[in-house]
């Protein structure tokens, strides 16, 4: 009876065979990528060492074959097939595939980058996940997501059955309460930023109005602070009825350096926003005071260049240390701050508007401060005070 024929990309039984003193042969028969079956073999100095030499040779012989994925495919060269994906390059901007390339470098392929394809179950995905949620809950949802694009990728290749991934949840974590500002609150803060500009006891430099400015803009449109250093002016139109175009955002590459990106972080994030007196009369100064940049950026850096968002972030953070109870905001404060008085003074989905989000869910979940209405059952429950109130009568 003939043996049965390889599938594409794998391999038969390894056989050793010392062939002289402290040298070892290992073979076994390989079906290549244009249908051939043929023997393959490498050496070394214990039948061990030449079972992996030939293995390697087997594996960089698969991962050479281009997309070409079989259940023996390591995660390796499933991860290279995966990042040139045209599905990946053609959905994702240039930082996510950054983003997701350091976290199979530094993460993924250390841990699971030379195990085979049929050898990565749900529990040793779930083990590393798991893992790695306990050191950087972030890095375990970005090393999630990208095992999971690669083995949907590999179930399309139908070199294994089902994605191992699928089934892994990661720790749940305690939501968070949403943090937003008050009116008074602002109010306060707005004095504190302006003390720290003028310089109160301080030596140094002279602080520019920078700092509170933009504050101002985040907290009259919901940007950003990515979305607010982006503008320019050619977005902005101070006419009869004032308005700012968001059409792009600042990011980061490693190659590239700062730069802004042509496009907001979503579809939804492109939009037009009326601008309130106190905007207006922000950028009205700044027009009047701003130079001329290669960036035209309303909120340029000391040369001109784009600002950087940290940079900025650093700078408020130096501000607030000198403000009692205001240590712990950061610019995405101020955005949930913007949600929450227009939830409150108008409606959910134009507080969704205004921030750019396609629907009210994250808006309601995320952004927006409030307790959760209870139905008036005060009729139902006054019977209580009734029996109460017929005893002390």
């Amino acid at each position: 009876m003939p043996r049965p024929r390889l599938d594409l990309g794998t391999w038969g039984k390894i056989t050793r065979t010392e062939i002289a003193e402290s040298k070892w042969r290992a073979r076994a028969r390989f079906r290549d990528f244009t249908g051939r079956t043929k023997q393959r073999e490498a050496y070394g100095d214990s039948g061990a060492k030449a079972e992996r030499n030939l293995l390697k040779t087997l594996r960089s012989e698969i991962e050479s074959a281009g997309d070409s994925i079989t259940g023996k495919t390591t995660v390796t060269a499933l991860s290279k097939v995966w990042l040139a994906d045209t599905d990946l390059t053609e959905r994702c901007t240039a930082q996510t595939i950054e983003r997701y390339t350091d976290s199979l470098e530094q993460h993924v392929l250390p841990a699971l980058g030379e195990y085979m394809l049929m050898e990565v179950t749900v529990s040793r995905v779930d083990r590393f996940l798991r893992g790695q949620a306990v050191l950087t809950p972030g890095l375990a949802k970005t090393a999630r997501s990208v095992l999971n694009g690669m083995f949907k990728l590999a179930v399309r290749h139908d070199a294994i059955r089902s994605n191992p991934v699928r089934d892994v949840r990661l720790p749940s974590r305690p939501k968070k309460p949403v943090e937003a500002l008050t009116v008074d609150e602002v109010g306060a803060l707005r004095e504190g930023l302006q003390r720290w500009q003028d310089g109160v006891g301080y030596r140094g430099p002279r602080r520019g109005s920078e700092l509170l400015d933009v504050v101002d803009v985040m907290l009259g449109t919901g940007l950003r602070i990515s979305e607010v250093l982006a503008l320019r002016w050619d977005d902005v139109d101070l006419g009869e009825q004032p308005t700012a175009t968001v059409s792009g955002t600042l990011v980061y590459l490693k190659k590239k350096g700062l730069r802004r990106q042509a496009h907001t972080k979503t579809s939804s994030g492109f939009r037009i926003l009326t601008l309130p007196p106190s905007v207006v009369n922000v950028l009205l100064r700044r027009s009047v005071e701003a130079i001329q940049t290669e960036t035209n950026a309303v909120f340029p850096s000391g040369k001109g260049t784009w600002k950087w968002p940290n940079n900025y972030r650093r700078s408020l953070r130096d501000a607030l240390k000198t403000m009692e109870d205001h240590g712990g905001i950061s610019p995405h404060v101020f955005r949930k701050s913007v949600a929450t008085l227009i939830d409150a003074e108008a409606t959910l989905e134009a507080a969704a508007a205004v921030l750019g989000h396609s629907g009210t869910a994250v808006t309601s979940k995320h952004y927006v401060k409030k307790a959760t209405a209870a139905p008036d059952m005060s009729a139902i429950l006054d019977q209580f005070g009734g029996i109460r109130n017929e005893k002390d009568g």
